[in-house]
């Protein structure tokens, strides 16, 4: 081998390496971004479990006559399929509808990197029932009294 094909086969190596480098950069970049979507998909399924499930505990709860819902928020936090548990802020409204029924609201909040991801989840009561064990009594017509006007 020659000195000056010596310095020329550094040079190759050099940049060689350099490639190698850069290779390795876009793959591990790749794999970042596919963690961080992975994370902001998880967090957004697990918000919106949790709206879904408590949207429907609360209107099965309204769905009684008589009953109430008050708007409240709850800081909670949810379970994740991996690493710690998500800090959570749910809160829950209902509305009377002109038609007689209730809409059921409940949203559920969480702060990822500075920006809140927020998932609702919407339920309608359409008719109120009896509570369980009521004696309810089905209106029926009774005929007015003979020389009644």
């Amino acid at each position: 081998m020659r000195g000056r094909d010596l310095g020329f086969t550094a040079l190759e190596t050099i940049v060689a390496a350099g490639l190698i480098a850069l290779a390795l950069a876009t793959v591990g970049a790749a794999v970042v971004r596919e963690s961080v979507s992975f994370s902001s998909a998880a967090t957004a399924d697990a918000l919106a479990a949790a709206a879904r499930e408590e949207v429907r505990i609360a209107a099965d709860a309204v769905k009684y006559d008589g009953s109430t819902l008050s708007p409240t928020s709850v800081a909670t936090t949810l379970p994740m399929p991996v690493g710690s548990p998500l800090p959570a802020e749910l809160s829950l409204s209902a509305q009377a509808l002109a038609a007689g029924g209730i809409s059921v609201r409940v949203r559920a909040v969480a702060d990822i990197a500075a920006a809140p991801l927020v998932r609702d989840a919407t339920l309608i009561v359409e008719r109120r029932v009896p509570l369980p064990g009521s004696t309810v009594i089905a209106p029926t017509l009774v005929a007015a009294p003979f020389g009644a006007p």
